[in-house]
């Protein structure tokens, strides 16, 4: 008596093996499962990054901020009036050179280098603050919509894409009319240092022009990929160990018993007397298993015998 069901157990059975077909389907799983998971954290990393391109461009900003309010309380008031004399106009009591000469400094260090700070504008007393056409577009931005407070976006540079948040440069003190509404108006140093053509016309609530502040986005964005790979790279060590191993407990405690079975189950088809099933111990699924071959084995060794006993009689 033979028994196909148990066929595809024997070693070296034509059938494929359960062992192989267990293999393929974790692997087939494992590998949509890491797939689906470096999808859903290149998007969470990607979140992350642009909130931290963010979180610079804002910080870099209120930094600016505070250089310039600093500068208007605590250091006008004490260069201003050196200004009123006949000698070179002191900048350092001008909010925005003493934002920009600031952030000067920080790019001197070479993780701020690609960094920038500008306070442009389109008729500017010093002509290094002329807006250009990027710049241009933003403050018209400004003008044209006056409860735009910030803007933010991307710029394209030599440098690659840069990210960029700026916010309007409005005329809310009549003090800044002193310097910039007619040249008559203004200290003699100023029309000494920058003449008389320029930075002059402004009126008040006038959105004159824009901070800017750039932020390079590449290296936060390579560390986010560097991220993801290493990532990637665990989950498919953590796989492959958990692969490994399921694949040792599956054939330890089921494939080899049944294996096992199979052999015997063979074996009893032919001498039943000869054979045990040790396994039917078990308190599994695989000792259920065993149990059945034990009583079916049984059953044959009884047939078989009363058969014997029937070809015995005259």
């Amino acid at each position: 008596m033979k028994f196909p069901v148990l066929q595809g157990w024997m070693v070296g059975s034509g059938q494929r093996p359960l062992r192989k077909q267990l293999a393929i389907t974790l692997s087939a799983i494992f590998a949509v499962s890491i797939l689906v998971a470096v999808l859903l954290l290149n998007q969470l990393f990607g979140l992350q990054a642009r909130n931290l391109i963010d979180q610079r461009s804002s910080f870099f900003m209120d930094a600016m901020l505070a250089v310039r309010e600093y500068t208007s309380k605590d250091v006008n008031p004490i260069v201003a009036p050196l200004n009123e004399g006949p000698g070179a106009f002191r900048p350092e009591s001008v909010p925005s050179y003493s934002a920009q000469t600031v952030f000067s400094y920080l790019k001197a260090k070479p993780e701020y280098r690609d960094y920038s700070y500008r306070e442009a504008a389109l008729n500017p007393t010093n002509l290094r603050d002329k807006a250009d056409s990027f710049e241009t577009g933003v403050i018209e931005r400004f003008r044209n919509e006056p409860s735009l407070t910030t803007l933010a976006g991307e710029k394209s540079t030599p440098l690659g894409p840069m990210h960029f948040v700026a916010r309007p440069i409005k005329i809310t003190k009549e003090s800044c009319l002193v310097c910039h509404s007619t040249p008559n108006r203004a200290p003699a140093s100023q029309l000494l240092t920058y003449g008389d053509s320029s930075g002059f016309g402004w009126k008040l609530n006038e959105i004159v022009g824009a901070q800017i502040v750039t932020v390079p986005q590449k290296a936060v964005f390579e560390a986010k990929d560097r991220s993801l790979f290493t990532t990637a790279l665990l989950f498919v060590i953590a796989f492959v160990a958990v692969g490994l191993i399921t694949n040792s407990v599956l054939n330890q405690l089921i494939l080899r018993p049944m294996r096992e079975i199979s052999r015997k189950a063979e074996e009893a088809s032919v001498t039943p007397a000869t054979v045990s099933f040790d396994e039917r111990s078990r308190s599994d699924e695989i000792g259920l298993l065993a149990r059945s071959f034990e009583r079916m084995k049984q059953s044959l060794a009884i047939s078989m015998q009363m058969l014997k006993d029937r070809q015995g009689r005259p």
